[in-house]
Parts: structure tokens; sequence; C-alpha cells
């Protein structure tokens, strides 16, 4: 009977990765992500001057990293993957 860290009752099974779901098997971390590496340095702004909370931002972001606070679009950094569709989809520009 495998146990919860994907080894076996004998202890094998331990690093193989493959077909062992959210194991600790080869390549597996403890739920951290690479995809926000030190080597990324934009960071998404939103000039509160320019913004007219029309919300277009918040329909396109993939993570729901944005909101609409005091009628100005505000961004989540935890959430926010910097996929950039935001700053696509601003029709003000207010996006950077």
């Amino acid at each position: 009977m495998p146990f919860g860290d994907g080894t076996g009752s004998r202890g094998k099974g331990r690093g193989l990765g493959r077909g062992r779901g959210l194991g600790m098997g080869r390549g597996r971390t403890l739920g951290l992500s690479t995809r926000g590496n030190s080597e990324q340095t934009a960071v998404i702004t939103i000039d509160s001057k320019k913004c007219t909370g029309c919300g277009t931002c918040i329909s396109v972001c993939p993570t729901g990293a944005l909101s609409i606070v005091n009628e100005k679009a505000k961004l989540d950094q935890l959430r926010c993957r910097n996929c950039r569709a935001c700053v696509a989809a601003c029709p003000t520009g207010a996006i950077t």
C-alpha cells in the first residue's frame, strides 16, 4: 500500500516522478513556483490618474488579480502572474 509521499511499503517508488500525482517525485517541489523567478523585474503598475475604472482589465485577467476600489483599478501582486493581458486591454494606457 503506497504512502502519501509516493513510497510503497518497501520504500520503492520515490524519485520516479511520473504517475505519482502530486507526490515528491523527481522534479517536484513543495508547491513553489518557478514562474516568479528573480530575473523577472518587470512589475505591473497602475497610474491612478489615467485609470477611469472601466473594468476592462478585470475581464481579461486570467488570475483575478485586478479589482475596482474607489472607482480605480487595484492590482493584487500576489495573484498577478505578469501575463500583461491587462496592459494590452487597458483603453487609457493606465496599466504599464
